[in-house]
């Protein structure tokens, strides 16, 4: 640990000289005020001055990206809005260290951030980056990767973030700031159309209804054909005749986002907001891409995967029929994934003139799932299951912060935050069918889960100013909650007719205690140094997948240590940023699942079941780089690189299924890609009597990583370089705007996400193939 902390010391150090050595020069020879361009500050004539100075609110008050102790990336409204996607997948390649993309089969988040992340979609288990929207916690991978019109900035915090943000941050947080309602009438409609038929409408309106009182309303409508093609068919099963035909495309989506927000401001020093959320999203159930490796049992029984037959990933089957979770032969995956979620939440801020300010939010989330689904890339009846389940959130923060000294600023707040989850799910195993079980297709499992949390928490955290240029910071979170559990295993719908069906329940209480400390030191004017030492902890809790007494059991908490070295540097004129960081994470108690062998309580017959257990010890220490540039007039250049290297310290589980634990340190880490690197240039050219032309391009790779906990064969994120682009017109008034863009231009083909089960098969996702598009806007 010391030998890289010196290493760090030296890197940064390094490059702060050549930094100072490249940027003097760059600094005398800009004189001239260059025009407007995205991503750029604007002086009140509306010239551009330089970068952007960007604002965060990484340590839940408002301060310069620059003066932030914090490995953050920020993406503004205008950063956003050049991506020209959907969710937030497309950021994670501008992010050092990160991955971002979908849990196989399903239309939720798996984020990797230095070492930490959660690839699993059950529905017990919390994730391991949190995802905050205006302060709102959304705890769960299901609707984390929500829509991005409408966002004013989003913050990507990379390392444990326990003290300010509390549990489930062990390997960061994503804040994302959606747009306020403004005091001045005004809105925006965006048309566009782009590859696999997409369609997409978006709007937003702000109405001033009085002097004080301000409202806006936004929303957004996708729907689109889906990028796999439906090319395999089956002689097993009789296929319904309202089945899509062969060759079309699947896997499409069909959704609206909205919210609207009233705004108070009672007096210059109060406001109140309050917000509806909703979302109604009725898309295609996800195909999957069959990647059974030789030997596995569907290639055994005729269903190799593609590396056996020579495939396309993008041509896939799924076995599309008409039913519910009640059906006697089919769930109803013809009718796709149905996800409601509906909102409230109220957020009041006061100050008080040389005392401090009071900030209170609270609200409520429910979200109703219904997802039925084929895992295979078959249409075969191999496995085909649904998942019903509503969840609600609550939650009330309070935290009040100061800085009525010239030496001491504050945060100091509690928090209570709760969650209940009800589901059910029947799978049918077609696969059975094949080892002499004929009942296979029509008498499935089924199964249940209640879930209940009750978390409370206080924290702190003061920055005091030693001296001028420096200052030292400390803080800490006291969290204690209490889960309550109950589940009725997976047993045949014909065994429960009889009245048997057994239930385990379990209730348990965690606390933990997080700090974070360290100091931030202005070394000269634009050139700031911090060190950090910060906690944090994924909560303890249930497997609702438990098939048995001892598997229904807690787990404990997942830990993390982390010691951050940053350089964040900025020439006077704001043309050139360059900010470094150098970080060193330890987990502890490292929450991992295993399917392990175990009696049937029921039939008394040897069985397997999933079993979750605080299996090991890991480090991961890295390298993020990160800068911003304008060079010329109307050129704005961006760069980023990461590296990183994970290991596990100590790791035992049951690797093959024989019941006995196996040393499994040699095995890598998921979703930690070793290089991570981007780079970006804008370019507005000057603006004349017909409108201004800007043009945008960006590149970034990523290495290769693990997906799954064991490293099965056919399951790696793959390797890629992406390239997309984008010509953008706006007429003089900048009212209406015409953009043409293409996404993965380099028709990169790869696998981003998968799922390997037990030695049955392989389901895996991958990327969009290359797409373009064009939207209009228009502004009133």
């Amino acid at each position: 640990m010391k030998e890289f902390l010196r290493g760090a010391t030296r890197v940064l150090g390094t490059a702060t000289i050549a930094f100072l050595t490249s940027t003097s020069a760059t600094a005398l020879a800009q004189t001239a005020t260059p025009p407007t361009a995205p991503d750029q500050a604007e002086d009140r004539q509306g010239q551009a001055a330089g970068l952007e100075d960007i604002v965060v609110t990484a340590r839940r008050v408002a301060e310069s990206l620059q003066e932030t102790p914090v490995a953050v990336t920020a993406f503004s409204a205008a950063a956003i809005d050049r991506k020209f996607a959907t969710d937030i997948r497309a950021l994670a390649g501008d992010v050092p260290n990160v991955v971002i993309t979908n849990v196989p089969g399903f239309n939720a988040a798996s984020i990797g951030i230095r070492g930490q992340s959660t690839g699993d979609i059950i529905l017990t288990f919390e994730p391991a980056v949190g995802v905050v929207v205006d302060d709102f916690v959304l705890a769960h991978v299901q609707t984390q990767l929500f829509d991005l019109f409408d966002i004013d900035r989003i913050e990507v915090l990379r390392g444990p973030q326990g003290t300010l943000f509390g549990k489930n941050t062990v390997g960061g947080v994503v804040n994302v700031i959606t747009k306020r309602p403004e005091k001045d009438f005004g809105g925006e409609i965006r048309l566009g159309y782009s590859s696999f038929r997409t369609k997409d409408v978006k709007a937003a309106i702000n109405i001033p209804l009085s002097d004080n009182l301000f409202f806006r309303a936004a929303g957004s409508f996708q729907e689109s054909d889906g990028y796999y093609r439906l090319t395999k068919t089956n002689n097993v099963d009789f296929i319904p005749v309202d089945v899509p035909a062969r060759g079309q495309r699947w896997g499409g989506t069909r959704y609206f986002s909205g919210r609207a927000k009233l705004l108070w401001e009672p007096g210059p020093d109060t406001n109140v907001l309050l917000t509806y959320e909703m979302l109604r999203d009725r898309g295609d159930s996800p195909p999957s891409v069959n990647e059974t490796p030789k030997g596995f049992l569907f290639d055994v029984v005729g269903f190799p995967g593609i590396q056996t037959t020579g495939g396309s990933p993008f041509d896939t089957g799924t076995t599309l029929c008409r039913g519910d979770i009640n059906a006697a032969t089919c769930p109803g995956t013809l009718l796709g994934h149905r996800i409601d979620v509906d909102g409230g939440y109220l957020r009041v801020e006061h100050s008080w003139a040389d005392v401090g300010a009071l900030t209170v939010v609270g609200g409520y989330r429910r979200v109703k799932s219904i997802l039925p689904s084929d895992y295979t890339g078959e249409s075969a009846y191999l496995f085909v299951s649904t998942r019903n389940d509503v969840r609600e959130q609550y939650s009330v923060e309070a935290r009040f912060s100061s800085d009525f000294s010239d030496r001491i600023k504050f945060t100091a707040g509690t928090m209570y935050w709760g969650q209940t989850l009800d589901a059910k799910a029947t799978s049918f195993l077609g696969f059975l069918r094949f080892l002499g079980d004929p009942t296979a297709l029509t008498d499935p499992n089924q199964s249940t889960a209640n879930y209940k949390v009750d978390s409370y928490a206080a924290f702190g955290e003061a920055e005091y100013k030693v001296s001028d240029p420096f200052a030292v910071f400390l803080g800490g979170r006291y969290t204690k909650e209490k889960k309550s559990f109950s589940v009725r295993p997976q047993v045949r719908r014909s065994i429960i007719a009889t009245g048997f069906w057994p239930e385990y329940s379990d209730s348990a209480s965690f606390s933990k205690p997080t700090f974070r400390a360290g100091y931030r030191w202005q070394i000269a004017d634009g050139i700031n140094n911090y060190f950090t030492y910060s906690q944090g902890y994924k909560s303890g809790g249930y497997n609702e997948q438990a098939m048995s007494a001892t598997s229904a059991l807690p787990f404990k908490e997942e830990t993390a240590d982390s010691f951050e070295l940053g350089l964040k540097t900025e020439t006077a004129d704001r043309r050139l940023r360059f900010n470094a960081a150098a970080f060193y994470v330890r987990y502890d108690d490292l929450q991992r699942d295993a399917v392990v062998p175990f009696v049937d309580p029921i039939t008394g017959l040897p069985g397997q079941e999933t079993r979750t257990t605080n299996a090991g010890k890991a480090e991961v220490y890295g390298l993020e780089l990160e800068a911003s540039a304008v060079p010329v007039d109307g050129l704005t250049l961006s760069a980023s690189l990461g590296w990183q290297k994970a290991k596990y310290l100590e790791f035992f589980t049951d690797i093959d299924g024989d019941g006995v634990n196996d040393d499994a340190s040699n095995l890598k880490l998921r979703n930690v890609p070793k290089w991570t690197a981007n780079a970006s240039a804008n370019y507005a050219f000057p603006p004349t009597d017909w409108g201004q032309v800007s043009l945008n391009a960006d590149v970034n790779y990523q290495s290769q990583y693990e997906s799954v906990t064991l490293n099965a064969p056919y399951t790696q994120g793959q390797a890629r370089t992406l390239v997309g682009a984008s010509i953008q017109w706006n007429d003089p008034t900048e009212r209406y705007r015409v953009s043409i863009f293409g996404r993965n231009l380099l028709d990169e083909t790869y696998r981003v996400s998968a799922n390997s089960v037990a030695g049955l098969f392989n389901f895996t996702n991958y990327a969009p193939p290359r797409s373009y598009g064009i939207e209009l806007g228009v502004k009133f």
